[in-house]
């Protein structure tokens, strides 16, 4: 559970293709259980969460102002948290009313510090949903009103101390994603800038799904089993050149608990984008073991090791092949004869 440095929360009022303004607090709030309690619910909510874009603040701070103000927040301090989590709401409005179809609802922005002490600062759109409660006195039913966290969609994170590390290469900024301009706009609001290499986000994908292999225990066989599922679906769309989902694709791998493979591709801190296209070359390592020296060169099917056709001997760093082809036992029997 993280520890909660300070919360505000904000109006976006907007109904699609309608005009958009923004109501503001003046002050934090405070820090009781009710809202810290909050913050880590939808901060785990969102890390739970496979489906989402990763990147990095786009270069062009005019046309993408919040790496502006977070700077000014985190970096320089020239700024309070509130007064900057109000010209974020400017920037916000700005963006929604260039997506006709947003909604507006609370912002919610929020400033912690994970258990790995790494700073973050999270942003979502939430709103209440009416509901039906029992009144434990007079056991009757009531109405009740709750902020609706688990149908969440509109949320981001900054890894602010990734971020101001300065790595070039790390991926600091996630949103929820989510298809269509709903998405698109709390992208640019965030001035998160994607670029996705279909090679790298493959070899991520199939990091994370041994990973999670691994996790389970589970046989050789349903291990197996597991891999080749993952692997048909991506790569049939890799065959298509379609954007694979990594909601459809925790279905079709894991149908028994698949957000239990949601969970694990999020908490992975693998940072994979969802909507790439797979690389087939890439997705082979999900079926096949590869290895080369300066005398040969080997695939091995998992299934090989499976059904005996070929055994690892760990202790020894020997890999033992069994039923070699005809022609290939023919070439090797002569060349023992010859020696």
């Amino acid at each position: 559970m993280s520890v909660i440095h300070a919360a505000v929360i904000h109006k976006l009022i907007k109904e699609p293709h309608g005009p958009t303004s923004v109501q503001t607090r003046d002050a934090e709030l405070e820090l009781n259980e009710p809202v810290k309690n909050l913050v880590n619910q939808i901060s785990e909510f969102y890390g739970s969460k496979a489906s989402k874009g990763y990147g990095r603040f786009e270069d062009d701070e005019l046309t993408y102002p919040s790496s502006t103000v977070l700077r000014d927040i985190f970096r320089d301090h020239s700024i309070a948290f509130v007064d900057g989590t109000k010209k974020l709401m400017d920037v916000l409005a700005g963006k929604a009313m260039q997506a006709p179809l947003s909604k507006g609802g609370y912002v919610l922005m929020a400033h912690g510090q994970s258990s790995s002490k790494e700073d973050w600062f999270l942003v979502a759109i939430i709103n209440n949903v009416a509901s039906s409660a029992l009144n434990e006195e007079t056991l009757e039913i009531i109405e009740s009103v709750h902020i609706d966290v688990d149908n969440l969609r509109v949320a981001g994170r900054v890894n602010v101390s990734t971020w101001l590390a300065g790595d070039e290469h790390s991926r600091y900024v996630g949103f929820l994603k989510h298809r269509g301009e709903v998405a698109d706009y709390f992208k640019y609001f965030l001035g998160c800038s994607i670029v996705i290499k279909d090679a790298e986000e493959t070899k991520r994908l199939v990091e994370a799904l041994r990973t999670f292999a691994r996790s389970e225990n589970l046989d050789q066989e349903r291990e197996d089993d597991f891999l080749r599922k993952a692997h048909a679906y991506c790569n049939e769309h890799s065959k298509s050149k379609q954007p694979i989902s990594l909601e459809e694709l925790t279905n079709v791998a894991w149908p028994q608990e698949p957000k239990k493979l949601q969970k694990s591709l999020a908490e992975q801190n693998i940072e994979i984008n969802d909507g790439f296209v797979p690389d087939g070359r890439s997705l082979r390592s999900l079926l096949k073991f590869h290895g080369k020296s300066e005398y040969w060169t080997v695939d091995i099917d998992r299934r090989a090791l499976i059904k005996g056709h070929a055994q690892y001997l760990p202790e020894k760093g020997e890999l033992i092949l069994r039923n070699l082809p005809p022609a290939l036992k023919t070439e090797l029997d002569a060349e023992v004869r010859d020696d």
